[in-house]
């Protein structure tokens, strides 16, 4: 199985489709990606995306990588329920909204947005990695119902002092040292 990209045709390996660093501005250039049905991982980073589009037909897909694109807002995802691992990082998003089907997702990542405000994330009942590092976060919430979560990485935020050493402060790369802590903050607060 393949795909086209830019004239150039593109091979499907082991279930993964790898199309990082091609210069791709619409996921609608990429011919023959909806006959991908049994696509496992589509790997989209360091493009110039700006929409989440075409992916209707990849029911089976585990993973999404769209780091760094210049994706302002989260779309095009609903339908993609086996979705285990999903990465928007350096992207332009302001707002975490349109995942809430995707109770499956166990790790996400949101590093380097321009998120202020943590939500949409009440589904996610299942996710063990959180990263949110590098945003325009100010408060901790959002987070109450994310009892599985196990990796938390908040740094580099806006959050004051008082509230990250009441939620049993970060380490040095910005990870929570406890981050059922902080689900717990977001519980009671």
């Amino acid at each position: 199985m393949s795909v086209e990209v830019n004239g150039k045709k593109v091979v499907v390996k082991e279930h993964v489709l790898y199309l990082g660093n091609k210069h791709i501005s619409a996921i609608s250039q990429i011919k023959g990606l909806e006959k991908l049905t049994d696509l496992k991982a589509l790997i989209l980073f360091n493009n110039k995306i700006t929409t989440i589009s075409g992916l209707s037909s990849l029911l089976q897909l585990e993973k999404l990588n769209l780091y760094g694109n210049d994706i302002t807002t989260i779309t095009g995802l609903a339908h993609l329920t086996q979705l285990n691992t999903l990465y928007l990082s350096e992207n332009a998003i302001t707002e975490i909204q349109g995942l809430d089907t995707l109770t499956n997702l166990k790790n996400l990542s949101f590093e380097d947005n321009q998120i202020k405000k943590v939500k949409g994330l009440s589904n996610l009942t299942n996710l063990i990695y959180l990263n949110l590092f590098g945003n325009f976060i100010r408060t901790i919430e959002g987070l109450g119902n994310l009892t599985k979560l196990r990796k938390l990485r908040i740094g580099n935020n806006q959050i004051p002092f008082e509230i990250l050493t009441e939620c049993g402060d970060l380490d040095e790369q910005g990870y929570a040292l406890s981050p059922q802590k902080f689900v717990r903050y977001c519980c009671v607060n």
